[in-house]
């Protein structure tokens, strides 16, 4: 839904406003489209769908009443002129479909009439006499080539009308289609749905206009169709097992085949695993029917029956009837009115118990979840428009999406270019023969097993579309075949060429300005198998990286966390206080810290600590010749290189950070001689004085990932006087 409304110092409750309703046929022809929509003010919006052979533009309308005064005048002549400033920009090949409530009035004219004035915008079926909006709608119509098709279509007059006047309780034509006039043949009828609004309770009557053109969209970029599977099936042990027992077929006879690629055995294994999936795991067809999740099948029965009041009270206005009719109307809506409130209610309170009952079973994932779920929020951002570099406000989809294509390729090609002799500088440490056997030793399925029950589930996957929940649906079957897969390119160090494909995505950093793209940063969308071996190598160096680093790093390392940070913080802050001694910090944010880094030093630094040229080669080999695309509500970007740079979302982007990081500071350090806050523990308490057994200690930062924090006992450390 689009929509355009007043601002908040003009709002008035059910004064102003208009919308575009699409339906998913519709909206994925306007996404095709560029997604062009031009909000003009709040009684005016407009949007155009790029079709074949003609394009549309639509219009919503809302006219101000039929004026009165001077003043309401004057306000009537200012819509129409907005119209006609919005139509003016519209090209003249377009079909034009403007629509809404035009207040106004049209049909028999005396004056016209006896002037013999041929008046071609209107047709012969009207029902009222011309007031003064209706005089403005027709000249309108005729200045611009433009006939209200309403006009041109016999009906009942219950089929023509869309109002009726609260006192007379007459019924008038006050909604029209407008369409231009050589397009007029392609309008089969208009008519007006009187039943269709019994459920919303509108006084207007929902009109129905049928036209009849053949359309083409554009042409979207190809992409893999989404799998789609019924991630609760995969919990059903009897599915499960029928899964496995098909795989164990197949990928049994893939794994004889020779003579083959890797890319085509890895293509095959993808279109079985696919194919398998969608038919043990399908999607119910009314598992996709959108509805409220607290809507019950009773209220629903009774929001019908309360449709066929409405009707009925429509059917019986100005008769006998019409009180007794109105009476069950409103008699049912109260009902409906308190069955909502009262399943709400109960809807609630299952939902507050489901997350508390997370929490305390230690499953944050499932209540932030439902949280999630219930803020729906989650796809507010996608179509929001984004600024140029010039600070211009894009709003067709096809320019948004080349901005964060543009965006994401300045981010992940950062000019940082090291001295090669500064690299070649770096020394490589001799490992132990039992340390590099121990690196270089060839795969166990027993870690591709481990790998993969380390892996997170109801994660979103990349191009391959396989998630991990799929894969450990899979058992054993797949984590043989995944065994002798990897095991061939732990051999070969050759790489699956669609790993080298990543979908980036954009995450709001929950600060700044959302049409700002610096506010937003990437996300690489990988593919599931290339980051269970991923997970593989990590496993192998983990605790011989982690063994290196400044104890001051908590960021992505076991047991530690933020907390630890913030407490150690605290608790230095108190005890400077407390013992009258003076403390400076510094707080550092590392602009596009992990999209900046020199892979070429990140490989000698890696050397450094002591990872070995096989897992290395193994590591470059996932980020050699990569290429990304962006997607944005659904439509991908051209391709691009990315040459600098550990992409947020891959396995061991984090553990690499912290290497090339941990190097950096350790060097600084060194360089710079620099000393921390000094602190003094004993056997009894955190500080103790000089006269006490102690242990003298510093204290120069604490990290997590690129957020640091420096301490120091002197200002000239940090630098320059702070700002207040």
């Amino acid at each position: 839904m689009l929509y355009s409304g007043a601002s908040h110092d003009r709002k008035t409750r059910k004064a102003h406003g208009v919308a575009i309703c699409l339906n998913p046929i519709a909206t994925k022809v306007w996404k095709d489209s560029g997604s062009e929509w031009v909000p003009i003010n709040e009684r005016i919006i407009k949007i155009r769908l790029y079709c074949a052979p003609v394009h549309i533009t639509v219009i919503a309308v809302y006219s101000p009443i039929n004026p009165i005064t001077k003043q309401m005048s004057d306000e009537s002549d200012k819509f129409y002129n907005d119209l006609q400033d919005t139509l003016s920009d519209v090209s003249t090949k377009d079909m034009i479909i403007i629509m809404g409530d035009l207040n106004a009035r049209v049909g028999d004219n005396k004056q016209k009439r006896h002037q013999h004035v041929k008046r071609s915008g209107i047709g012969p079926f009207t029902v009222d006499i011309e007031n003064e909006n209706g005089a403005k709608l027709i000249d309108f119509c005729e200045i611009n080539n433009i006939i209200i098709s309403n006009t041109f279509f016999e009906h009942k007059l219950m089929h023509q009308t869309s109002w009726m006047h609260p006192r007379n309780k007459k019924w008038h034509m006050i909604d029209y289609a407008l369409v231009n006039k050589k397009f007029r043949s392609s309008v089969e009828d208009v008519r007006m749905l009187r039943g269709a609004t019994g459920a919303i309770g509108t006084d207007h009557h929902l009109m129905r206009v049928k036209i009849k053109i053949h359309l083409k969209s554009r042409k979207k970029n190809a992409n893999k169709k989404k799998i789609n599977v019924d991630s609760t099936k995969l919990k059903d042990d009897q599915l499960l097992e029928a899964f496995q027992k098909d795989l164990q077929s197949i990928l049994a006879d893939k794994a004889k085949d020779d003579g083959i690629s890797i890319d085509q055995r890895y293509e095959q294994f993808l279109s079985q695993i696919q194919e398998k999936a969608k038919y043990h795991f399908p999607v119910d067809k009314n598992t996709n029917r959108k509805r409220k999740e607290w809507l019950t099948n009773e209220i629903l029965e009774v929001i019908d029956q309360k449709s066929i009041a409405f009707v009925e009270w429509q059917n019986n206005r100005g008769s006998s009837m019409e009180f007794k009719c109105h009476k069950n109307y409103k008699r049912l809506r109260k009902i409906v009115k308190k069955m909502t409130e009262h399943r709400q209610e109960i809807y609630w309170d299952e939902l507050c118990e489901n997350i508390e009952k997370s929490i305390k079973n230690n499953d944050p994932m499932t209540a932030f979840s439902i949280i999630r779920r219930l803020r729906g929020g989650s796809k507010r951002d996608e179509n929001m428009p984004v600024q140029d570099k010039s600070g211009k406000l894009l709003v067709n989809s096809r320019d948004t999406l080349n901005r964060w294509r543009e965006f994401f390729y300045d981010t992940l090609n950062v000019n940082s270019s090291i001295d090669q002799n500064l690299i070649d500088l770096i020394e490589i440490p001799t490992l132990s023969i039992t340390e590099e056997r121990r690196q270089n030793a060839s795969l166990s399925i027993e870690e591709v097993r481990k790998a993969l029950s380390q892996m997170k589930s109801r994660r979103a996957p990349g191009s391959d579309e396989v998630t991990v929940d799929i894969l450990k649906a899979g058992g054993e079957p797949i984590i043989h075949w995944l065994f002798k897969f990897f095991t061939d390119i732990w051999n070969s160090e050759q790489m699956v060429k669609e790993w080298n494909m990543t979908t980036l995505i954009k995450l709001y950093k929950n600060k700044g300005d959302r049409k700002i793209c610096d506010n937003y940063r990437g996300i690489a969308l990988l593919n599931t198998t290339s980051k269970l071996f991923s997970r593989i190598i990590l496993n192998r160096i983990q605790n011989l990286i982690d063994g290196q680093l400044l104890e001051i790093q908590s960021g992505f390392r076991s047991n530690r966390s933020t907390i630890d940070q913030i407490f150690t913080l605290k608790m230095t802050m108190e005890k400077r206080k407390a013992f009258n001694k003076p403390l400076f910090m510094c707080f550092i944010d590392i602009t596009k810290a992990y999209d900046s880094v020199n892979r070429e030093l990140l490989w000698k630094v890696c050397r450094n600590y002591g990872i070995t040229d096989k897992l290395v080669n193994l590591l470059k080999m996932l980020y050699k010749d990569s290429i990304a695309k962006v997607k944005i509500n659904g439509e991908m970007s051209d391709s691009f290189e990315m040459n600098t740079g550990v992409m947020q979302g891959g396995i061991p982007s984090p553990i690499l950070f912290n290497i090339l990081f941990d190097f950096i500071i350790k060097e600084v350090i060194s360089e710079a001689a620099i000393s921390g806050v000094k602190f003094s523990y004993g056997s009894n308490d955190f500080c103790h004085g000089k006269n006490e057994k102690h242990v003298d200690f510093d204290i120069l930062a604490l990290l997590y990932a690129d957020d640091l924090v420096a301490m120091c006992e002197k200002i000239s450390v940090v630098g320059s006087e702070p700002k207040a």
